[in-house]
């Protein structure tokens, strides 16, 4: 079984006025942060869903399990990166139980640690959606069987419509981690870390 990370990191920061995915983080940048984050997790892959402008800008690290794939649609939605991240793992061949773990782009407070229990609930049972939570607090990653991808395919919103689609599959999991339930929105967001 083979765990892979998706990064959504195509949307335009409308609310940080700027592209938030390559603003300075402790060294690196916010989605390089992540990515970091995910590869230390032991995942068998990442792929970042960016657009082609920000791929120079993000600071991103070199290792081979490391991917890149690109939307460039202005009018997309974070649902669309994971989409097209979701076809960029055709060519891994996932099996039915392999997972996909999600991390959105603007999440550089996310330990490994989150990532790595998330993942060790999935594979305890492959069938399962694990969703990481914080002090009540629905967040990320989120895991769920890469065989899913034909339901993720047909929803009619975000992936949080997921869960709702099978909430009997759904297994939450509270993870002693402010970084799971934290994402950067605004200039503000980023100014308080």
């Amino acid at each position: 079984m083979k765990i892979w990370g998706i990064i959504p990191a195509a949307g335009l920061s409308r609310r940080m006025g700027r592209p938030k995915q390559s603003l300075s983080f402790q060294g690196s940048t916010i989605v390089g942060t992540v990515a970091r984050t995910l590869l230390k997790a032991d995942l068998s892959g990442v792929i970042a869903v960016t657009r082609t402008e920000l791929i120079g800008e993000l600071n991103l690290p070199d290792d081979p399990r490391l991917h890149l794939a690109v939307n460039d649609d202005p009018d997309s939605e974070m649902i669309d990166s994971i989409r097209i991240g979701l076809g960029d793992l055709d060519r891994f061949r996932p099996g039915d139980d392999d997972g996909v773990l999600v991390v959105p782009g603007d999440m550089p407070t996310l330990s490994s640690q989150s990532c790595r229990t998330c993942i060790a609930e999935y594979v305890a049972d492959p069938g399962r959606i694990v969703i990481a939570t914080h002090a009540g607090k629905r967040g990320h990653p989120i895991v769920f069987p890469f065989v899913m991808r034909a339901i993720i395919d047909r929803l009619d919103g975000g992936l949080n419509m997921l869960p709702r689609t099978c909430p009997k599959q759904v297994l939450l999991v509270d993870v002693d981690d402010p970084g799971a339930a934290l994402d950067i929105d605004t200039g503000e967001d980023l100014a308080q870390l």
